[in-house]
């Protein structure tokens, strides 16, 4: 009778064998990245400002790297459907995240649940812009200047609203950050779509609007602006509006966009993609093309990405729970 059988030592030689075929395979890719076109999913509609600037990125990503890039709109959900899509997407540097950067400094302290750990399912890879938030109230309004709209609020409790974009976005939350450091109480309306239209028109009193909306309406006369956030300084094209933090200290936190890739992604090619990125955002072309679309152009690199989100973190945490602020 034979007897046929592995020798246990031929079993580990290809087993180690398969490893090291494996590992050349991986490395291979890795070398030869990009091979294919790259997605870039965005937790937005297509044509609002984080949108456009996304694609104009990727029309700088694909020149550079000799691939197609494509702009996979994936709205809905506060952006969690986008970023679930990226956490779940293989790490081999074919699918980014685009995404505001409130996806990660608060919308994991308002919702319950989430299907994705922010501080273990991404990687930063570089920031892009920032870009603000104006303000802004009808023209007739009897405030002149925000201590003038916080007195009116103050002087009558709960008569006064404001409008938002909706629950836990920047809007809402810097009118409440706001609000705690003026001890002013508001009413929140909560808006599916924009609300500038009913502010110019003085349905509602007041909100906090994307500068790409605001100015144009400002430039028109339709509305006035009180303050600006989000650019750490006045921004140049509108000199005349004062930095929150220079009204209510302490208020003004940062925000900026940028791209992520899924946790594990090959350090060779985020630092690829944070290269080209930088050197994007440093062309004088597209930061006339931002400046146009009242964004600013930022550099950082992933490791300065990652402790700002930390940072801010920790400010968004604390707010949201002193209000209770819930999403789901």
């Amino acid at each position: 009778m034979s007897h046929s059988y592995s020798h246990p030592l031929s079993i580990r030689r290809l087993l180690a064998a398969s490893v090291l075929a494996l590992a050349s395979v991986a490395a291979t890719a890795q070398a030869n990245w990009p091979m294919r076109p790259i997605r870039i999913v965005i937790g937005l509609p297509a044509g609002l400002a984080a949108d456009v600037i996304a694609r104009m990125y990727g029309e700088k990503l694909s020149k550079a790297l000799g691939q197609p890039v494509v702009v996979d709109n994936k709205p809905g959900a506060t952006g969690n459907i986008a970023q679930d899509t990226v956490a779940k997407a293989p790490a081999d540097g074919y699918t980014l995240l685009y995404a505001v950067s409130n996806s990660f400094v608060s919308n994991p302290h308002a919702f319950a649940r989430l299907p994705f750990d922010v501080d273990k399912d991404f990687a930063p890879v570089a920031q892009t812009v920032r870009n603000g938030l104006y303000l802004v109230t009808a023209k007739d309004f009897p405030a002149r200047t925000l201590q003038e709209a916080m007195a009116l609020a103050r002087a009558a409790p709960g008569r006064y609203s404001y409008a938002s974009y909706g629950l836990g976005g920047f809007p809402h939350l810097v009118m409440e950050l706001v609000l705690a450091q003026e001890k002013v109480e508001m009413l929140h309306v909560p808006y599916k779509g924009g609300a500038l239209t009913d502010v110019a028109a003085g349905t509602v009193p007041l909100v906090w609007e994307p500068a790409a909306n605001a100015i144009p309406f400002m430039k028109e006369g339709r509305v006035r602006a009180l303050a600006v956030w989000g650019y750490g300084q006045r921004n140049p094209a509108t000199p005349e509006v004062p930095n929150i933090a220079e009204l209510v200290p302490g208020a003004d936190v940062a925000s900026f966009q940028g791209f992520w890739a899924p946790a594990k992604t090959p350090r060779e090619i985020v630092v690829r993609l944070n290269e080209e990125i930088t050197r994007a955002s440093r062309d004088p072309a597209l930061i006339e093309k931002l400046r146009l679309a009242y964004a600013e152009s930022v550099v950082s690199t992933p490791e300065q990405m990652a402790a700002e989100v930390r940072r801010e973190s920790v400010r968004w945490r604390q707010l949201i729970r002193d209000k209770n602020i819930r999403l789901d």
